[in-house]
């Protein structure tokens, strides 16, 4: 198949891909329990380098290969020569399409998987453009095996198929009565033919049709899969969804406009910030799965190599999700990894094959942006049930598990690899010892919510003593900079890794340090792309490391830094497979990366906006950081526990409307540099000027330096126009 235009399209938007002529770029077809990875050109070809190397494309129901793929050619009546020439692929993140045309034929195919069931579809239309009549014969290759997910511990033995009427079912010999198929179309082929290939068999099934001028025939082939009641199973499915595949495929459209067009949604100048937003949440959306009874419903870490449950890619990516509205999953995945974690006296894994086997433990760092990552999912939702649940697993470990894995005192620093996993570092990691910090912090913050008062001043106390000694341990001064490792014997070395970045973000290092440290990052660590993995050794850019960097840009009032980081993030969509969010940037590695889409969130909402809620009392403070070029920033719809708000910033106001909620919002606004906070109870201090109008009530304040605020009342929003930009105010909305 020769490819002359790849497109995305997603709701109103449409972009060409940089690489047109590309054919061996993948795509990613996904439901909550199962996917499909192919090859726009229609090619089978061996997917995955790292893992199953070679198999980890084709159609998985986890824990679960099925089929390597489908291959479908149109040929003259003998079978011989294909009618088909030029072709153009669209991708749509819910479903792809191909388009193919030649003076004898046209053909439209739209693949798709099912969004709550375990079915792969291709809905095929074949239309005769010419003025006589054309006959041929459509031909169907099913590339079928059974394979075990990356170290599952499955052994197979051997798919056994066969035809039945109009249906190709199957089952491997070894898991009979569990692992099955059941394939094809509604009405039965003219002919059928099954041989073997490495590993599994290809099924052919050939249809003879003709075509009258312009007359147009449709076709509909499902492939459904089982990997608990096997091919009995699978076969009554396909019955039941059997000429249902226009309504299923319009369902899978209207769930992906849903939770990409609805819900929360940005609106700024940059047009191209606007498309990333929304095809940020749409890639979190692709990476959600369902896999019962192997595993919770939980969000996939990457594609095509880490399909698996991971402690660090959640853990990155928990207020990115939740700040998007996917509640339920982050939840779902969070809880996952506690149950782990329980087993394991507090240590959260690092992977978590698709059948539920630990493969990985958990480096250093997993453990305590576990705590934070909870920490995250409760000040944004408000969920007591689930503080309660995960809190005591939270202490345990960071107060048990992790000094019991250095052998050391509350006063040492964690042992061992952290997130850069490459040798000649010391054994105390700067990451490490920075999330660990985090996570005291964070402990401290669910203790006092769940009125624990010794448990936080005990995670306080610890919080102050890493911060007292961090400076001094960690600083070294001709290079302004902080060290990445320290030695056995506590001697500072800089290996130039990018995790130089990590205290900054997390507000660990102190103002002067993290200045110096900043602009050393700014010019000896990023290039064109973000933020290197290794100064002067590694310079492949992870969108990881940049999207901290992003954030590390906002805390410090960069908002143009951390805006430009975000788009080289964002940049990934537009190379290889158009839309997705790649591991590095440009491209390169997972073509479809939790993290990045997350960081890309977050980065909108905590870093350019500053939100911060605490959904537990009802409070939201607000930051905003405008770039240089941008007007205003309007953000609809965002949720934090039982709240909902719409909020609208430009250079001198920011307008909220809070939605219905049981309780009241009080909203802090905060901009840099002044201190003068405002309540509807105290604002008489302030002397203010009251006018009614239909619409509500102004509040008109001159403060004593000369300053002038209006705050704006109704019965659903406020807002707050200031003559000073460095208004802080605190206003708590009037309805309830």
């Amino acid at each position: 198949m020769s490819i002359e235009q790849r497109t995305l399209r997603f709701g109103p938007y449409t972009r060409d891909a940089q690489d047109i002529h590309n054919d061996t770029v993948p795509y990613f077809l996904a439901g909550r329990h199962m996917y499909h990875v192919g090859i726009v050109s229609g090619a089978i070809e061996p997917i995955g380098a790292e893992h199953l190397v070679g198999e980890m494309g084709g159609l998985w129901m986890h824990p679960v290969k099925v089929a390597d793929g489908i291959q479908i050619s149109i040929c003259d009546s003998e079978g011989v020569q294909s009618l088909l020439r030029n072709t153009n692929v669209t991708e749509h993140l819910s479903h792809i399409e191909w388009h193919s045309q030649s003076t004898e034929i046209a053909l439209q195919r739209r693949d798709f998987i099912v969004e709550d069931r375990p079915v792969y579809v291709a809905l095929l239309t074949l239309h005769n453009p010419s003025m006589h009549t054309t006959t041929g014969q459509l031909n169907l290759q099913i590339w079928l095996k059974f394979l075990g997910c990356w170290f599952g511990g499955m052994d197979t033995g051997g798919g056994t198929y066969w035809l039945e009427d109009s249906t190709i079912l199957g089952y491997d010999r070894l898991w009979q009565g569990r692992w099955g198929i059941a394939a094809g179309m509604p009405q039965p082929p003219d002919s059928f033919d099954l041989h073997a290939h490495t590993k599994g068999h290809i099924a052919t099934l050939r249809y003879a049709f003709t075509l009258l001028p312009g007359q147009t025939q449709t076709w509909e082939f499902m492939l459904a899969a089982d990997h608990q009641q096997g091919h009995k199973a699978a076969q009554i499915l396909l019955e039941q969804l059997t000429g249902t595949g226009e309504k299923l495929l319009g369902e899978k459209i209207a769930c992906y406009t849903q939770q990409t067009f609805a819900g929360v949604t940005l609106e700024t100048p940059d047009e191209d910030v606007n498309q990333s937003f929304a095809l940020a949440k749409a890639n979190l959306h692709l990476l959600t799965a369902d896999y019962a009874p192997h595993l919770p419903a939980y969000l996939l870490a990457g594609i095509p190599e880490y399909p698996q449950l991971f402690g660090c890619d959640t853990e990155y990516t928990v207020p990115g999700a939740v700040a998007a509205g996917f509640v339920d999953m982050v939840r779902s995945t969070l809880l996952a990894l506690a149950d782990y974690g329980h087993r394991a006296c507090g240590r959260i894994p690092h992977e978590v094959t698709t059948n539920g086997r630990v493969f990985h433990p958990g480096n250093t760092q997993e453990t305590p942006q576990f705590a934070t990552a909870c920490w995250d999912f409760f000040r944004w939702t408000g969920d007591l049930d689930f503080l309660l649940r995960v809190y005591p697993l939270c202490k345990e470990g960071v107060e048990t598990y992790m000094p019991a894995l250095w052998g050391g005192t509350g006063g040492s620093y964690p042992v061992g690899d952290a997130m850069v996993e490459r040798s000649g570092m010391g054994p105390f990691k700067l990451d490490s010892v920075c999330y660990l910090f985090q996570a005291l912090e964070s402990l401290q913050a669910m203790a006092e919510a769940l009125e624990l008062h010794e448990d936080a001043q005990h995670f306080a106390a610890r919080c102050s003593n890493i911060r007292t000694r961090f400076e001094c341990d960690w600083w070294i001064e001709a290079e302004n900079m902080y060290a990445d490792s320290l030695t056995s014997e506590g001697q500072p070395q800089l290996a130039g890794h990018w995790t130089v970045v990590i205290p900054l973000q997390l507000g660990l290092a102190s103002p002067a340090h993290a200045q110096r440290s900043l602009a050393r990052i700014e010019g000896d660590w990023v290039n064109e792309w973000g933020l290197v993995h290794t100064r002067k050794n590694e310079e492949l850019v992870w969108t990881l490391p940049t999207g901290l960097l992003a954030l590390t840009a906002f805390r410090y009032g960069q908002a143009d830094l951390g805006v430009r980081m975000l788009q080289n993030i964002a940049e990934t969509t537009k190379y290889g497979t158009l839309g997705a969010f790649k591991e590095l940037i440009p491209i390169g590695l997972c073509f479809v990366q939790l993290w990045s889409a997350g960081l890309y969130v977050q980065g909108i909402v905590e870093g350019l906006l500053g939100i911060r809620p605490l959904a537990h009392q009802h409070r939201l403070s607000i930051q905003p950081q405008l770039p240089e070029d941008w007007s205003h920033v309007r953000l609809n719809q965002l949720t934090m526990g039982s709240h909902q708000i719409m909020l609208e910033v430009t250079r001198d106001k920011l307008a909220i409307t809070h939605h219905e909620a049981p309780e009241a919002l009080e909203v802090r606004y905060q901009l840099p540099h002044h201190e003068l906070q405002l309540h509807p109870d105290s604002v008489h201090h302030l002397a203010p000027r009251i006018v009614h109008d239909k619409t509500g009530v102004w509040l008109s304040v001159t403060i004593p330096s000369g300053q002038h605020c209006e705050i704006h009342i109704t019965a659903t929003h406020i807002t707050l126009q200031s003559t000073d930009k460095a208004m802080e105010a605190n206003v708590t909305n009037p309805l309830s």
